[in-house]
C-alpha cells in the first residue's frame, strides 16, 4: 500500500497471563479485570498450541489476492522474469451448424469515462484482526465524518483500500469502539484506533478499455481497474447478505438439511469477466446458482454430540446411548507410552475450528466469537482441559486477583451452573475460554471438509438442476442483485444489463462409433449400446489364469457360477478371449486379516505355478465401502501386480446383460484390448496426426479439506498410432504443489516415449499436451517449468526437439449454455462449441460441451490454448478434441472431457490407494485396526502418521512416495 501510517503510542497493553493458567474467560468485563484490547503477542501460547501448523506458505502477491475474487486473463499474472506469452485466437471455426443460445454472462452497457480516486486507509496502533477494520469504518463517528465531506456513496474493501468517485483531502480521527458499543471508558482507552484516510492515486478506466482493444498491454493499471469493479459489484450486495468468497446468501434463499450436521444453501454467484464482445464493452458480469454447506445454527454441546457421533469413530452400539457422561469419557485424554494424547473423538472437535457463535448466558449481547478450538494440555491430566481444571486469575473490583474455575466463575459472575463442567472448554483467539453449552454456534458458518458419501449424495439431489429451472434463478438472482438500483453503480457510472447475453454457436459434427462388424451413429442423443458388438481389439491373450472372490459370503456358489458362465457369454460375444473357467472361492475376512486371506488364495488361481500370474481377478464386495476398495487395490496392485475387478455382490446376483457389457469395456482395457474405433478398421486413419503424436494428459490431485496429505501427480500418454490406448505414471508430488516436479517429467517422458516406439516402430515427433487442474495464475508456471521440462527430456532421449501444443482444460467455472433449441431436458447437444462473448478479446480459448447431461445443467468444458506449435487448423483442432471424447474406453457416450485429462484423473485418484500411510483419518475404520488395514505383515516401512506433518517438516522434506506397483502392471490400463 501506498499509505503511511501516523506515528503514534501504542495502547498500552495489560499485563500478561501467567503461564501457568488459561485464558481468563470473555465473561469477564472491563471493570473486573478484563483487558479487551490487550495485545496478542502478551499472552501465552493457547492450550493446545502446535508451532507445527503455522502457515509457511508465501504470501499472495496482489494479482493472486485480486484473481481470488474475480477471473483474470493469464497475462494478469506474467512476471518480469518470464519470458512466456499466450497463443492467439487464429480464427473461428467455420465447420458447425449455427445455432443461438443464451450464456448466464450479463453484458456491461456503459462504464464511464472517469477516474476514481483510490485512497488508503490505515489504522494505529495496528489491529491484530481484519475485523477491526470494518468495525472501525462502519463505526458512527467515521460514517459522519464521511457524510460531511461528501454525500457521493464510498466503495471499501475491508481492510486497507477505499474508492471515491471525487478528491477529498486527508482525513483523521479517533475512534473509541468501546464509546461505540455504549461502554463508559474508565482510565485507559484500549479499544481505541486513530484512522487516517489518504488520496494514493487513480484508477484509471480507460486502461481497461485499452487492453480490450489491445492498443496496450496487461498491466498494473488493468489490474487496479478490475480490483476496484470487483469490490463496486460487491458493496451493494454484501451489505444487505453474507458473503462468501464470490458468492452471497441469505436465509430466506432456499436450503435443505443434509443431515444432523450440516445445511446447504442456494446462493447468488456474481463476478466479472472479460469478454470477447469488445463492441460493446468487452465486459460482462457471471451470474450463477451457488450451492454452499454449512454447519448447521446448533447450541455448541448438541453440535458436539453430532460431530463424535458421526467422526468420533465409535462402535455402533456405543451410538445408541451417547450421553453427556459418555461423551464426558470419550473426550477424555488417552495415555499412550506415558503420555497424554488426544482421543480420536477429542480429534474430532478440530471440525468445528472456526465457527462463529454467540453467548447463551449473555442474551443482550449480539457480538459473534470464533472457535480457535477444544483446550488441551497434558498440564491437565487424565480429565483433560474442562470447566472444573482450567483455572485464570480474576480480578476483583478491589483490584485483587483470584484464581477461579471457569465452572466457578460463571457461577459466581452469572449465577449460572454449568452441567457439562467435564467436558473439554472453547478457545477463542482473544475473548478467552466458554463451557460449551453457553455456546451458540450461528447459522452460514461454511463446512470446509469433504463430503462423506450419504452427504454428497444429498447434496448432489439439492444442487442438480434442470436448464430451464437453473436459468430462472439466475435471472431471480439478478433480480435480487438489482443493479438498477445499485446506488454504489450509479455512483460510478456502471450499467449491467438484465438480460442474459445471447450469443452464436457451432454445433459441430457428430462422429460415427465402430465396431467391428458394426458401426453406432449417436447423432445428437449422445448415446450408443453394445448390443451385437464385438470389440476393434479384444483380449491380447486368452483367459486360462483368472479368479473369482466372493467377500464374507456377499454372494453364493450359484450366484457366481452364473454370473462367470454370463460373463463368459457375453464378453466372448463382444470379441473377448477366454479358455478357461475361473478359479472361485469365497473367504470371510475382516480388515486386519483381509491382506492374508487373499494370499491364501491368489497362488491356487494359477494352481501353484510360480512362473504364472494371474491375469485378472474380479472380487464380489457386500458393499460401497471405500476403505475396502481401497485395500483390495493396493494389495493386488502393489503386492501382487494384478489387475482386479471390482464388483458389487447384488449386481453379481442380478447378472444383467447391459451391466456385464459395461465391466466388459473395462477388463478388455485392463486386458490389453480396445473398445471402439473412429474409423472403420484399426488400419485406418482418422487423419487428426499429420506426423508421429502422442496425446498426454496430466492432472494433479491434492488433499481434501482438513488433511496434510501431499499431492499425487498423474501423467496418461498413448502409445499407439491413433491415441486410443493409453498407459499412466502416478507419484507423489511435493505438498500443495500443483505444478509437476522436473524429477516426474523426467522420470515419465522417456518411459512413455520408450512404451510409443515398442509399440509402433516409430519416434514421436508432436505432443498434444492437456492440462486440469491449473487456473489463469499457474499458466506462466505450466509454460515455464512443466513445458520447458518436457521438452528437455525429450531432446535428451529423441535428440530433437518436440512440436508442442499445450492446451488447458477446466470445468472449473460457472459458464452455462441455455439454448434455444437444445435436447430433451434443455441442454445444448452434444458439440455445441462458444467461441464468442464468453470467451477472452483475443487468447485463443473456447467452450465445448461434448456429452450429453442425463441430468442437471451441462457444464461445458473450457479449453484454452497456451502453445500451439503443431498448429492445426481450428477446425481441425476442435473436431479432433471433440471426436476423441467418443473414444474414452469405458463408456457408450462422449464423455464431458478429453480422454487423455479422464483418464489422468482416474489414474490419480487410483494413486491414493498407494499411499504409503495409515487410514489415521478415516473414522470409519476402528483405530485399533488401521495399521493392519494399510500395513498387513508390514508389507510396508512404518512411517509417521501423515497427519501430524508440520509445516517446518514439509519445509525440508518431500512426501513419502507411493508404493510402488508391480512392473507388470503398468503396461495395462490399470486405472480404468
Amino acid at each position: 500500500m501506498s499509505g503511511r501510517q501516523m506515528t503514534l503510542p501504542a495502547r498500552p497493553a495489560g499485563p500478561p497471563q501467567p503461564s501457568t493458567h488459561a485464558r481468563t474467560p470473555s465473561g469477564v468485563s472491563a471493570a473486573s479485570g478484563a483487558a479487551p484490547g490487550q495485545a496478542r503477542s502478551n499472552f501465552p501460547p493457547p492450550l493446545g498450541y502446535d508451532p507445527g501448523k503455522i502457515d509457511t506458505r508465501p504470501p499472495l502477491s496482489h494479482e493472486e489476492r485480486v484473481g481470488k475474487r474475480v477471473d483474470l486473463p493469464a497475462d494478469a499474472y506474467l512476471k518480469a522474469d518470464i519470458s512466456s506469452t499466450f497463443a492467439t485466437r487464429s480464427g473461428f471455426n467455420s465447420e458447425g451448424t449455427p445455432t443461438r443460445l443464451s450464456v448466464n454472462q450479463y453484458p456491461v452497457t456503459r462504464i464511464a469515462n472517469m477516474d476514481v480516486f483510490q485512497y488508503d486507509v490505515a489504522l494505529s496502533p495496528e489491529p491484530t484482526g481484519g475485523v477491526v477494520y470494518d468495525k472501525v469504518w462502519k463505526s458512527k463517528a467515521v460514517q459522519q465524518k464521511l457524510a460531511s465531506v461528501t454525500k457521493k456513496p464510498w466503495i471499501y474493501d475491508g481492510r486497507k483500500l477505499a474508492w471515491l468517485a471525487q478528491s477529498v483531502d486527508e482525513m483523521r480521527l479517533l475512534v473509541d469502539l468501546d464509546e461505540e458499543r455504549g461502554r463508559k471508558p474508565g482510565g485507559e482507552r484500549k479499544n481505541a484506533f486513530h484512522i487516517t484516510i489518504r488520496p494514493t492515486g487513480k484508477v484509471r478506466l480507460q486502461s481497461l478499455r485499452a487492453y480490450l482493444m489491445k492498443t496496450a498491454p496487461w498491466d498494473n493499471h488493468v489490474l487496479e481497474c478490475m480490483s476496484f469493479l470487483d469490490h463496486l459489484l460487491r458493496q451493494g450486495p454484501s451489505e444487505r447478505m453474507k458473503t462468501i468468497k464470490r458468492s452471497f446468501f441469505h436465509p430466506s434463499m432456499p436450503g435443505r438439511e443434509l443431515d444432523m450436521l450440516l445445511m446447504a444453501y442456494k446462493g447468488v454467484y456474481a463476478s466479472f469477466r472479460l469478454s470477447e464482445n469488445v463492441k460493446q464493452i468487452g465486459l460482462g458480469v457471471n451470474v450463477d446458482v451457488s450451492n454452499q454447506t454449512f454447519w448447521k445454527a446448533n447450541p455448541a454441546d448438541k453440535m458436539i454430540k453430532y460431530v463424535i457421533n458421526t467422526y468420533g469413530g465409535l462402535r455402533r452400539d456405543q451410538l445408541q446411548n451417547l450421553d453427556d457422561q459418555m461423551i464426558t469419557s470419550v473426550l477424555k485424554p488417552l495415555v499412550t507410552q506415558g503420555r497424554y494424547e488426544q482421543s480420536e473423538a477429542m480429534r474430532a472437535l478440530r471440525r468445528l475450528k472456526g465457527c462463529r457463535f454467540t453467548l447463551s448466558h449473555r442474551p443482550n449481547e449480539t457480538k459473534e466469537y470464533k472457535i480457535k478450538g477444544f483446550a488441551f494440555d497434558k498440564k491437565y491430566g487424565p480429565n483433560g482441559a474442562n470447566s472444573y481444571n482450567v483455572k485464570f486469575n480474576w480480578r476483583q473490583q478491589d483490584g485483587t486477583e483470584k484464581e477461579i474455575s471457569i465452572r466457578d466463575y460463571m457461577k459466581e459472575r452469572y449465577g449460572y451452573v454449568v452441567r457439562q463442567a467435564g467436558w473439554p472448554v472453547i478457545e477463542t483467539t482473544r475473548a478467552g475460554s466458554f463451557p460449551a453449552e453457553v455456546c451458540n454456534i450461528v447459522a452460514f458458518n461454511q463446512y470446509q471438509y469433504k463430503l462423506d458419501p450419504q452427504q454428497t449424495a444429498s447434496m448432489i439431489k439439492f444442487a442438480v438442476q434442470r436448464p430451464d429451472q437453473r436459468k430462472k434463478d439466475i435471472s431471480a438472482s439478478v433480480q435480487r442483485l438489482d443493479w438498477a438500483n445499485d446506488k454504489y453503480l450509479k455512483a460510478f457510472g456502471v450499467s449491467i444489463s438484465p438480460e442474459m447475453a445471447k450469443t452464436e454457436a457451432k454445433v459441430l459434427r457428430h462422429p460415427e462409433v465402430f465396431f467391428e462388424k458394426k458401426t453406432a451413429r449417436p447423432l445428437n442423443t449422445g448415446r450408443w449400446d453394445l448390443r451385437g458388438a464385438r470389440f476393434i481389439e479384444g483380449n491380447k491373450e486368452p483367459l486360462t489364469h483368472w479368479g473369482f472372490i466372493g467377500l464374507n459370503m456377499c454372494v453364493d456358489g450359484r450366484a457366481v457360477s452364473n454370473f462367470v458362465q454370463q460373463f463368459t457369454n457375453i464378453y466372448k460375444g463382444h470379441g473377448g478371449r477366454i479358455a478357461k473357467n475361473p478359479y472361485t472361492t469365497n473367504i470371510n475376512a475382516n480388515p486386519a486379516t483381509l491382506a492374508d486371506e487373499l494370499h491364501k488364495h491368489v497362488p491356487q488361481i494359477v494352481a501353484g505355478r510360480k512362473d504364472l500370474c494371474p491375469q485378472i481377478v474380479f472380487i464380489a464386495v457386500p458393499d460401497k465401502s471405500a476403505h475396502l476398495y481401497e485395500r483390495l487395490k493396493k494389495i493386488f496392485e502393489c503386492r501382487y501386480g494384478i489387475v482386479t475387478q471390482v464388483l458389487n455382490c447384488d449386481h453379481v446376483k442380478k447378472a444383467q446383460g447391459q451391466y456385464i457389457s459395461n465391466v466388459c469395456m473395462k477388463v478388455n482395457a485392463k486386458l490389453g484390448g480396445q473398445t471402439s474405433s473412429l474409423t472403420a478398421t484399426k488400419a485406418k486413419s482418422h487423419n487428426f496426426f499429420i506426423r508421429p503424436t502422442m496425446m498426454i494428459g496430466v492432472d494433479v490431485t491434492h488433499a481434501s479439506p482438513g488433511s496434510d496429505m501431499p499431492s499425487i501427480a498423474a501423467m496418461c500418454a498413448s502409445v499407439d498410432v491413433e491415441g486410443y490406448q493409453y498407459r499412466a505414471a502416478v507419484q507423489t508430488n511435493g505438498w500443495h504443489n500443483e505444478i509437476l516436479t522436473d524429477e516426474n517429467i523426467n522420470t515419465w517422458i522417456p518411459t512413455f516415449l520408450k512404451a510409443y516406439k515398442e509399440k509402433t516402430g516409430r519416434e514421436v515427433e508432436d505432443i498434444y499436451y492437456f492440462r486440469d487442474g491449473v487456473s489463469e495464475g499457474q499458466f506462466a508456471h505450466v509454460m515455464e517449468q512443466e513445458v520447458k521440462a518436457i521438452k528437455k527430456a525429450f531432446r535428451e532421449r529423441s535428440k530433437k526437439e518436440a512440436k508442442m501444443t499445450v492446451i488447458v482444460a477446466t470445468k472449473r467455472h460457472h459458464i452455462r449454455f441455455f439454448p434455444d433449441k437444445g435436447d430433451k431436458n434443455g441442454n445444448p447437444e452434444p458439440g455445441t462449441l462458444v467461441e464468442r462473448e464468453v470467451t477472452h478479446p483475443f487468447h485463443y480459448d473456447f467452450f465445448l460441451n461434448s456429452h450429453f447431461a442425463l441430468q442437471g445443467t451441462a457444464r461445458p468444458v473450457h479449453y484454452h490454448v497456451l502453445m500451439d506449435e503443431i498448429k492445426p487448423q481450428v477446425n481441425n483442432l476442435q473436431r479432433m478434441i471433440y471426436q476423441q471424447c467418443y473414444t474414452f474406453c469405458r463408456a457408450t457416450t462422449p464423455i464431458s472431457l478429453h480422454p487423455a485429462v479422464y483418464y489422468a484423473h482416474l489414474a490419480g485418484a487410483r494413486a491414493r490407494c498407494h499411499e504409503n500411510r495409515d487410514y489415521g483419518n478415516n473414522a470409519r475404520v476402528p483405530e485399533k485396526v488401521r495399521d493392519q488395514v494399510n500395513n498387513p505383515n508390514n508389507l510396508v516401512a512404518k512411517h509417521q502418521d501423515p497427519t501430524t506433518y508440520s509445516s517446518d517438516w514439509k519445509k525440508n522434506n518431500p512426501p513419502p512416495r507411493l508404493i510402488p506397483m508391480q512392473a507388470r502392471i503398468h503396461n495395462t490400463m490399470w486405472w480404468v
